[in-house]
């Protein structure tokens, strides 16, 4: 058997499901609980799905998208079986952890502008 030392032999412990299309999934349909579908988390799926649905529990489901995210983020995610995802991308997580940083910081410094222009 000839193995090439580039290709990587799969382990018992990897997903079928990808890193990318899970932290893609999180970050444009995250509060859909699309990246719990994909990865076989079908039940968390739907009560991500009715939370948003709802409208009242709309912002625990963003919450609880954001968590997600980050946690696939930082690569401690794994599929239903408990395995870890298929090719984690520490860039691709990072870019997505610095796109938050930058959100919530924008997020606070428009939310002061707001609030000090509404005072006066």
């Amino acid at each position: 058997m000839n193995i090439n030392e580039n290709e990587q032999i799969p382990s018992e412990n990897q997903s079928k499901s990808s890193y990318v299309v899970t932290l893609l999934l999180a970050f444009f349909l995250g509060c859909f609980g699309a990246h719990r579908f994909y990865t076989g988390y079908v039940g968390i799926g739907i009560a991500q799905l009715v939370c948003t649905l709802l409208g009242l529990t709309a912002p625990i489901s963003a919450l609880w998208a954001l968590v997600d995210l980050i946690s696939i983020s930082l690569n401690q995610y794994t599929d239903s079986q408990g395995n870890e995802l298929e090719g984690p991308n520490p860039g691709c997580g990072l870019i997505v952890l610095i796109f938050i940083g930058f959100s919530f910081i924008f997020a606070v410094i428009w939310t002061l502008v707001v609030l000090s222009s509404a005072s006066k």
